[in-house]
Order: structure tokens, then C-alpha cells, then sequence
């Protein structure tokens, strides 16, 4: 092998011939190594999809040879998961209490401009509405350094936009703002309904790049049983998985679902062919701006008295643990308002359990009814109950079911997104030139 590096300021290239890149050969492979800084109020270990997304984004380009640095909220500072991560994490001040309206945003300006002058990157990717907001607003100090804008939020038109705001003017005018401001060089977007999303906002067409998300699979690889490893068993209790159960894979916020997938299960309790009846398994934990939602929730389960039937970890399941879950669960439910994808929808898929999904936006470019997973009506107890049914008393063939969703995941490919990252990334320093 033979390498040459050439370094006009941050941007590097490595030549390699007739040998291995990774695990990968190659005959003949052109890499340009870039200086990248991704942006992002919400970041690993949170389990939030944008915060998730960035950080599958900045591992995997930081395995890809370029030099990753990310800055996210100092609420993460002196995250001990952090000290193990590959790339350099660095924090801004009031980043998320500022998106979540505690605080004004000349903290957050002031760290963001300081951060990337200091790291001078080839390529600002910004990760989000906010981040891409408060860019918009100092890009006249930073008009040397490109910006790529990726949005996770999951725009509902006369709903909301970029769902910060719960007034839906305020939401609708600060999506608007970004887009009109144009501050970016290019958008890449992981789903068809995204693009769909931006383009009804005002966003160029000419600027935007569609390339499906992948969900992290990485961690998923271990073939551990929750029912033998007691590293996880013991974030739940191990009489709650006696019982057969269901698992929803999601935070507890109202769009996910929630209070509709409890009433469900006592729907099909009370008609299941199994003796002891269905547990539920959330895995995620309340989000900390909606505890009113999750009060709700519990009033619920104690009005219906599952209270012995709803399993929720005492702490954050680790996400190499989250696939045991997954595969010792009868099925995966994902009963959604709206979604801008659905990973963990396509995560049941990757692992091969049975999945029903709501039939809604996001979600049906995942699962088509009967071919690789089940649908149902978003926000109806009743449909999704009596999809649970189906499963429950054998009116599908799982084994199919199953098979074809294996075969739908692999659109999701982690390297086929990377690559289509990078060559958006290349295409805007060309043009720079």
C-alpha cells in the first residue's frame, strides 16, 4: 500500500493501491480525508432519533478517516460515555435550554462561533432546525465554511414544523426562517416525506440530496438473551418477562403513542388466545419536557389497573441490550402520530420480529401491510388491538412476514448513506473552489 497525503489547509487526500481500506478491498481507491464538525443540541447517550442520527453520523465518518468533532449541549459535559468515544465531543452553553425556550440564545452564539473558528472545519453539518437557526444567524462571520443541513424533526403541516414551538405560527415561522435564509450549501435528507417536508416549506429542490437513514446496528450484533444475562435482566425486574410481551421501543411523549398502546393491550388481554395474556415493555424513559404526558399515562394504567402489566426499566436500557428485548418480545409495536422514518421500525425488521406499525407518514415507507410487518389507523386503540389479534391468533404467517422484512431493511444500508454523505460533501467543497 502507499499513501500520499496532500493537506491545502484542512483538507487532505490519501491515495490507497491493492490493499484493504477497513475491511474492504480495493484496486484502486481515492479518499479525501475532511476536517468535519457536526452540530447538534442532542447527542448520545440521550435515545432521542436526532441525537441517535448524529451520533451513528459523526462514528462512522470518524471510522471513515476523517477527524470528527462534535458539539452538542453542555448539559452532556463530563458524560462518562463520552471519555470512550473515537471523536472529540466539545459543549456549548444554553443549546438546548435555549431550544426548549429556558434561555436566550447569546450564550449558545457565542460557544458555537468561538467552537468553529477554533476547529476551522472543511464541513459544518448541522443537525437539526436549531442548530441550523442559530448558524443562520452568524453565517455572515462564517461564510468560509460550508454548511450541510440534515432535519430529524418530523414537519406535520398545520401541525407543526420544526417542533420546538408549541404556538404553530412560532413553529411554522422559525422553519420558514431557516429555509429562507438559505444559509446552507446543501440539504441531505433521510426520507422521501423529509424532502416532500422541506420542498412544501420553500427549500431550493437544486440543494437537496435524498439518502434513507440507516438505523444503528452496530450494537445489535451480540446475540446475549435477557433471560440469561443478568448485566440485563437486572434493568428489569425478571418476574416482569415471565409473561409474554410486547415491546414498544420509544420515549414516553405523546406523537409515540403511548396512552393508545396501553388501552390497546387491555383490549387484547381481555380476547387473547394466550392464557396469561401480554406484558408491554417501554423502553424508553419519560421525556423531561413532557412529564405532563407521562402523568397522563400513568393515570391511565392505573384506570385500566395494568399496573402489573406495564414494564418500564429503572434506567436507560443500554442499546446493545435493547436487541435481546427485541427478540425474546412476541412483537414490536411502533403506534406513532407521525414519523420521519421510523428506525426502530426498521431495527425489528434488521432483527426479523414481527413488527405492526401505525399506517402514517414516515412509517409506511417502512412497513408495507401484510408483505414485511402489519398496519394500523394512527391514534386507534381499536385497530392497532385488533392487529395485535391477527398476530396473537395466528391469521398471519409470521415466518414470512419476517422474511420479507429482512430483505426490506437491507435499503437502509449504513454504508450506502455514508457514501452518499460523503459525495455530498465533496460535491459542496468542489464548488467551493
Amino acid at each position: 500500500m502507499y499513501l500520499i497525503l496532500m493537506q491545502p489547509g484542512n483538507y487532505r487526500r490519501r491515495i490507497f493501491s491493492h490493499n484493504y481500506v477497513g475491511a474492504k478491498p480495493v484496486a484502486m481507491m481515492l479518499l479525501e480525508t475532511m476536517n468535519l464538525c457536526i452540530v447538534t443540541a442532542r447527542f448520545f447517550p440521550q435515545l432521542v432519533g436526532s441525537g441517535t442520527s448524529a451520533f451513528i453520523l459523526a462514528r462512522e465518518l470518524q471510522l471513515r478517516g476523517h477527524s470528527v468533532t462534535v458539539l452538542t449541549d453542555a448539559s452532556l459535559r463530563g458524560n462518562p460515555e463520552h471519555k470512550s468515544l473515537a471523536f472529540d465531543v466539545r459543549y456549548i452553553n444554553d443549546f438546548e435550554a435555549f431550544a426548549t425556550g429556558k434561555a436566550g440564545f447569546a450564550a449558545a452564539l457565542d460557544d458555537l462561533y468561538k467552537n468553529i473558528v477554533t476547529i476551522k472545519p472543511d464541513i459544518i453539518h448541522a443537525c437539526n432546525f436549531m442548530p441550523m437557526f442559530l448558524l443562520s444567524i452568524i453565517k455572515p462571520l462564517l461564510c468560509e465554511f460550508p454548511i450541510v443541513f440534515t432535519f430529524f424533526n418530523t414537519p406535520v403541516l398545520k401541525k407543526r414544523v420544526a417542533g420546538y414551538f408549541s404556538n404553530h405560527l412560532l413553529d411554522v415561522q422559525l422553519g420558514r426562517f431557516v429555509i429562507e435564509q438559505d444559509a446552507y450549501n446543501k440539504m441531505i435528507l433521510g426520507s422521501k416525506y423529509y424532502v416532500a417536508a422541506a420542498q412544501s416549506l420553500g427549500a431550493n429542490p437544486d440543494k437537496i440530496r435524498f439518502s434513507y437513514l440507516p438505523p444503528d446496528i452496530q450494537p445489535f450484533l451480540s446475540n446475549n438473551s435477557v433471560k440469561t444475562d443478568k448485566a440485563i435482566v437486572g434493568e428489569i425486574s425478571p418476574k416482569a418477562l415471565e409473561r409474554p410481551y410486547i415491546i414498544l421501543p420509544s420515549r414516553i411523549t405523546a406523537q409515540k403513542g403511548i396512552i393508545e398502546a396501553v388501552r390497546a393491550l387491555d383490549i387484547v388481554n381481555r380476547k387473547s388466545t394466550q392464557r396469561d395474556g401480554y406484558n408491554l415493555l417501554l423502553t424508553g424513559m419519560a421525556c423531561p419536557f413532557d412529564q405532563k404526558y407521562a402523568d397522563r399515562v400513568w393515570d391511565e394504567i392505573r384506570a385500566l389497573n395494568l399496573q402489573d402489566r406495564i414494564i418500564v426499566p429503572a434506567s436507560r436500557i443500554k442499546r446493545e441490550h435493547l436487541a435481546s428485548f427485541y427478540r425474546e418480545s412476541k412483537m414490536v409495536i411502533i403506534p406513532s402520530w407521525y414519523e420521519g422514518l421510523g428506525l426502530s421500525a426498521i431495527e425489528a425488521q434488521v432483527l426479523g420480529v414481527v413488527l405492526a406499525a401505525s399506517d402514517t407518514v414516515g412509517l409506511n415507507e417502512v412497513v408495507r401491510d401484510g408483505f414485511n410487518g402489519l398496519t394500523f389507523s394512527p391514534r386507534d386503540s381499536k385497530s392497532l388491538a385488533d392487529c395485535i389479534l391477527r398476530i396473537d391468533q395466528g391469521e398471519v404467517d409470521i415466518d414470512e412476514l419476517t422474511r420479507n422484512a429482512k430483505l426490506s431493511a437491507k435499503r437502509f444500508s449504513i454504508d450506502r448513506h455514508l457514501a452518499d454523505i460523503e459525495a455530498c460533501y465533496r460535491e459542496v467543497l468542489a464548488n467551493k473552489r
